[in-house]
């Protein structure tokens, strides 16, 4: 990212009263200029699905933006909806073209498009080009609806891609994950739950964490 756009993105979330901590600007401020695709493998209540939210709502505030949110099912897919709905819609009907929570569709009057859907249905996976694709879960998705039906959105506008999951052991995410220390258009993180500190005071003193790692596996 430029300066320019960096300190934009710093403004917006300023502005949305959204603070990132340590492992959420991995997310938000990539370390690669030339990447487009990010992985992100982080532990649960790590604070994933608001990051991409936010991020999502940093693109909805620019014009003529086409931004997917893609959930294991619709249901899935209405949590980083309604957190955008929260934001952008409720409150601001001056900037809404057209919104529907039950067609998970916002349409702003600058041009800009967010939808939510789910990768259990390919056919509405289709048609479409991308600025923003979010995949929710995204290890639990098969690699064919990422290979044969996402991928393909992100062509001809140049759109950026991430990934949100929690681990799922060595399969095709493990894969995309390690493009990111190989391959520019890539970019790959992992970070430990406690890397959410507003829910996690340390990983090394925290009561919760320090027992389930006694009693787990």
């Amino acid at each position: 990212m430029v300066d320019t756009e960096i300190r934009y993105k710093q403004d917006w979330f300023k502005y949305m009263g959204y603070t990132p901590h340590y492992g959420q600007e991995k997310m938000h401020y990539p370390t690669k200029n030339t990447a487009r695709f990010f992985v992100m493998v982080c532990g649960r209540r790590f604070g994933k699905t608001t990051a991409s939210a936010m991020e999502a709502t940093y693109y909805c505030s620019q014009p003529n933006k086409r931004i997917w949110l893609v959930g294991l099912s619709y249901d899935k897919a209405d949590l980083m909806f309604r957190e955008i709905w929260k934001l952008m819609v409720i409150g601001h009907s001056e900037d809404i073209e057209r919104a529907s929570e039950k067609e998970r569709i916002i349409k702003f009057k600058w041009g800009t498009t967010v939808e939510g859907k789910s990768a259990d249905n390919p056919d509405s996976l289709v048609g479409e080009g991308l600025d923003l694709l979010i995949i929710d879960e995204a290890a639990k998705v098969k690699r064919k609806i990422w290979d044969m039906y996402l991928s393909p959105t992100l062509s001809d506008r140049k759109g950026k891609a991430i990934f949100i999951t929690t681990p799922e052991g060595f399969n095709f995410i493990y894969d995309l994950y390690l493009l990111g220390k190989e391959d520019d258009l890539w970019e790959s993180h992992q970070a430990p739950s406690w890397d959410n500190h507003f829910a996690f005071r340390d990983g090394k003193t925290d009561s919760f964490l320090l027992e389930r790692k006694r009693n787990m596996s």
